[in-house]
């Protein structure tokens, strides 16, 4: 019995990755599209309440006036990153002269005097194969980038229609499939989704946690170096934290390098300092609160995050820990089921 409940788990699980893996990018808008309407249940459900109106007119208009103010949000964002930009490669030949080619200029004298067996024309080239290979590059993974452009508009649009059809159907096609599914698989499914939902609140209970930690480094990091408002920028930096391996060193990096372009080389070591700070805190920190939370061994978690991340990619951060809670969620039910077959035999 034991044996056989064992290899059934173990089926549905791999059969569970294999169409995660292969059907996630189809399913994705969609998954997304039930996420956004059980965040906007709750207020849907006291609006109902309040008004006495049609739940689905309640739930459409909702969805008009968050579609709209997120519109003018991008809108805003995108209009003040075009100008951005646009100043910036207005300025690139000032920059250019007056702090890149200055550096440059000193980094192959210092080369020079330090390494006397290295030719200036010999850098020079290395420099510009370097820079050359990795113009290519960009230019390719750019080109990636743009192929990709119409399949996130569509699954874009999915997303949005999506979240629409649910408002109007949501409440019928419960209905239906309550009708239709045995009393257990209704059970396993209010179970799955309940520890779904409350692996979900565990993980970004724990990014909440080690943001204001991250806050704090920066806040404190920032101020030691005197930079100015250092506050905001600690608070702007900090809310980068929760992407994987991108997080704050989107924010760091490139201002290491503006102080290093500029020979201000004592502050852009101390940037880098407290990026690897925050990288060895969180690689630390982040499987011991999971850990406290859903009471998995750190172990487990830490290696189920290294292979969520390698078959799923970024997204493979938060379905690790939801992953590994199902799982265990059905390794209790199982022992359970058993100790009271074994007290009944």
């Amino acid at each position: 019995m034991r044996k056989n409940k064992g290899i059934m788990i173990f089926g549905i699980i791999m059969i569970y990755c294999l169409i995660l893996k292969y059907l996630f990018g189809v399913l994705f808008p969609f998954i997304l599209a039930f996420l956004c309407y059980y965040i906007m249940k709750p207020l849907i459900d006291l609006l109902e309440n309040y008004f006495h109106v049609k739940r689905s007119a309640i739930g459409i208009s909702l969805l008009l006036v968050i579609y709209l103010l997120l519109t003018l949000l991008l809108g805003s964002l995108i209009t003040y990153l075009f100008f951005f930009f646009a100043d910036i490669l207005t300025k690139l030949p000032v920059y250019y002269e007056t702090m890149i080619e200055p550096f440059f200029q000193q980094f192959l004298i210092t080369l020079s005097q330090q390494f006397s067996f290295f030719g200036q024309t010999d850098i020079l080239s290395s420099i510009q194969n370097f820079l050359t290979e990795s113009f290519f590059q960009a230019i390719s993974s750019l080109s990636i980038m743009i192929t990709q452009i119409p399949s996130f508009i569509f699954s874009f649009f999915l997303f949005i229609i999506s979240t629409f059809f649910l408002v109007l159907d949501y409440d019928p096609m419960r209905e239906k499939m309550i009708s239709l599914c045995h009393q257990k698989v209704l059970y396993i499914i209010s179970t799955v989704k309940q520890r779904c939902l409350i692996s979900l609140k565990i993980y970004l209970k724990c990014q909440l946690i080690l943001m204001f930690l991250c806050f704090l480094i920066l806040w404190i990091g920032f101020s030691i170096l005197r930079m100015k408002h250092p506050l905001l920028y600690a608070v702007m930096t900090a809310l980068l934290d929760s992407l994987p391996f991108i997080g704050v060193g989107i924010v760091l990096i490139p201002m290491c390098i503006v102080f290093i372009v500029k020979g201000i080389y004592l502050k852009a070591f101390y940037l880098f300092l407290i990026y690897l700070i925050i990288n060895v805190v969180r690689s630390l920190l982040e499987p011991q609160i999971m850990n406290k939370q859903m009471q998995i061994p750190s172990f487990l978690l830490l290696l189920s995050m290294m292979i969520h991340l390698h078959f799923f990619g970024v997204i493979g951060i938060v379905l690790s820990p939801i992953h590994m809670s199902l799982i265990y969620s059905f390794i209790d039910s199982m022992d359970s089921s058993l100790h009271k077959s074994d007290g009944l035999i």
